[in-house]
């Protein structure tokens, strides 16, 4: 079998082999990144993980400078059922902005019909001259016609470049009594597509009027350039609207039942200076929507949310300096891990899955810490990425190994049977080679005349001679499932049984002897085509135990059996040219094969203290007799 080394010590990869591997593994990452970006689907999974990594605050923490004043179910059966008399809600406003010294108010509802004149009047007032923000919805869906319900109120001129904000279609605003309302602010909101609420227009337009969504409304009604240094503060936020960080959870907000606030049982400290947003959480009044810190979240803690972020924006040093773009932050950390990572592979895989482990862990805690500081750096394409580039790389390198592995499995088929070869993968080549005693039958086979053949030619010719041979002979020796221990120069050695167990062993042996004389004679054929002398053989068969298996030191080994049974096949090879016989098989061998054989009597060999009987091939069956050669040799 072909002789075998000592694993190399590991060597780095070629550099063009690294740079072809990180390449096509970094175009697989990419390509897996920017699927998270742009498929719906993924999408949605970006939005959630998202959701489970923005840390949230303490169960006692209170969010500062936010009030939010409940019209809930115990409101309306202290106060009188829903809808309350204008007056009522002109009241709970005043009460706000006068003895508990609000510094604004919003009121998350609509009024698109006029109710109590009285009541109206004051509420048109209020909104007119003070820090009062009113709501109105805009209507995003494309419909035959839009919705106008309403007048609409406040407002700028909207940008000449409609792609520069989100378009509605359509509104419902409040009736016209309060169309002199100075700031008016939008209350819609567009779910995911899972039908989470996590998107708010900071600005959208109707009819060529830009309007705000209300906290940024109730922001501007009090200072505006207050406002402005807020949503400078809030980053990059696109037509598609601006990323809620849902940072408090909803028991976060300061919140006073709205009869307390009508009824004066409020400290005035727990208002002064503060922004206060009107809402309901009553089921009566349907104003909910989900949202990802709760699957039922009253309309006014979205709106309490937004302006808690605005309120926040004001507080950094530098607002808007400090935020990188979270796409561009994304894409950096994308980029920056595959580098490292192509880095750790090219040097060890080990290495490189361990740094994936670590880099996935570091870049969901920067990604928490962000979400954490306000900032929504997208979590899955860089996730996504290293572990598309590093499956990638392993299938790179898993199918790098099959080639190779095929390349040594195809040299090991020259001196293998292929299904032996198959069936030796299958049950793990390490255990199969140990050595073991195994009862085998070899095969020596060698040319006749070989040295006179190769002295009346040239090297050239003497090359060609023996590759011609040992081609011939090898095939049937692994076609029958031998194993092609070596070559001997002019010959070869091979054995069956080994390293696979076979109780025909013999008759295999005997099988692949007959096929390489008619191979020979094939071959025979076509030397003389070419005018060149035909080529004799003799092969020796003995059957018997020996030690099989991978033999040899630490510097070199070779799979080989020794036995006695390879010296007196060796020694029948031998004996065959003495006695003019093409093949002769030893005694042992002889009780494996089924087909006669011609007793040729009994031998005495060296090494062996008594003599044994030989057998060789029917006088009918035998092939052509070889050039029989001159000088003898006793087999003493």
């Amino acid at each position: 079998m072909q002789p075998q080394t000592a694993p190399p010590s590991p060597t780095p990869q070629p550099l063009r082999a690294v740079l072809r591997r990180a390449l096509a593994a970094g175009a697989v990452a990419l390509a897996v990144a920017a699927c998270f970006w742009l498929l719906p689907p993924l999408q949605v999974l970006e939005e959630r993980s998202r959701d489970a990594l923005t840390p949230r605050p303490a169960a006692d923490y209170t969010v500062p400078g936010v009030v939010v004043v409940d019209i809930s179910e115990e409101s309306l059966k202290k106060m009188g059922m829903w809808p309350w008399s204008r007056a009522r809600m002109a009241d709970l406003i005043e009460e706000l902005l006068g003895p508990l010294r609000a510094k604004g108010v919003a009121l998350d509802m609509v009024l698109p019909e006029p109710a109590d004149a009285a009541g109206d009047a004051r509420l048109a007032s209020l909104a007119q001259h003070a820090p009062l923000a009113l709501a109105q919805v805009l209507d995003f869906v494309q419909r035959g016609s839009g919705i106008a319900i309403g007048t609409p109120a406040g407002g700028t001129r909207a940008p000449a470049h409609p792609h520069l904000m989100p378009q509605a279609t359509g509104y419902v605003a409040n009736h016209a009594g309060l169309r002199q309302a100075r700031c008016v602010g939008h209350i819609s909101v567009r779910p995911d597509a899972d039908g989470v609420v996590r998107r708010v227009f900071l600005h959208a337009a109707v009819h060529e009027r830009a309007y705000p969504t209300l906290s940024v409304a109730l922001m501007e009604c009090v200072d505006a350039k207050a406002a402005q240094r807020a949503l400078d503060g809030l980053g990059p936020h696109r037509g598609e609207g601006w990323r809620i960080p849902f940072r408090r959870d909803v028991h976060s907000f300061f919140t006073l039942p709205a009869e307390a606030v009508l009824q004066g049982q409020v400290d005035p400290e727990l208002v002064r200076g503060k922004y206060v947003v009107i809402g309901s959480s009553a089921v009566g009044l349907s104003d909910y929507v989900a949202t990802p810190v709760e699957p039922v979240t009253a309309g006014v803690l979205v709106h309490a949310q937004v302006l808690s972020e605005l309120l926040n924006a004001l507080e950094r040093p530098h607002p808007g300096a400090w935020l990188v773009d979270p796409q561009v932050l994304s894409a950096l950390g994308l980029l920056a891990g595959l580098a490292v990572l192509a880095a750790a592979f090219a040097w060890r895989t080990s290495a490189g899955v361990a740094l994936l482990a670590l880099l996935g862990a570091a870049w969901l805690a920067l990604c928490a810490a962000a979400f954490g500081a306000g900032s929504a750096p997208a979590v899955l394409p860089a996730v996504g990425g290293f572990v598309s580039f590093a499956a990638a790389w392993l299938a790179l390198d898993l199918a790098e190994a099959r080639r190779t592995s095929r390349r040594i499995l195809n040299t090991l088929a020259h001196y293998v049977a292929e299904p032996v070869l198959r069936l030796l993968v299958r049950q793990g080549l390490e255990n199969t080679l140990t050595p073991a005693r195994k009862q085998i039958t070899v095969l020596v086979a060698d040319m006749a005349g070989y040295t006179r053949l190769t002295a009346e030619s040239g090297l050239e010719h003497s090359a060609t001679l023996t590759t011609e041979f040992l081609e011939a002979i090898t095939q049937p020796v692994l076609r029958s499932g031998g194993t092609l221990d070596r070559y001997t120069g002019d010959g070869l050695i091979a054995f069956w049984g080994a390293p696979l167990d076979r109780a025909d062993h013999a008759a295999g042996a005997f099988q692949a002897a007959l096929e390489m004389l008619d191979a020979l004679a094939a071959l025979n054929v076509r030397r003389t085509a070419r005018r060149e002398k035909a080529i004799g053989m003799r092969i020796g068969i003995e059957a018997g135990e020996a030690l099989v298996g991978d033999l040899g030191s630490s510097a070199r080994s070779v799979y080989t059996a020794v036995g006695t049974c390879i010296n007196l096949a060796s020694r029948l090879q031998e004996l065959a040219r003495d006695m003019e016989e093409t093949l002769i098989v030893g005694p042992q061998a002889r009780v494996g094969i089924a087909a006669p054989l011609r007793p040729l009597g009994g031998v005495q060999l060296r090494g062996l203290p008594q003599p044994i009987e030989v057998f060789g091939l029917p006088r009918l069956t035998e092939a052509p007799a070889v050039e029989p050669v001159t000088t003898a040799r006793t087999s003493a």
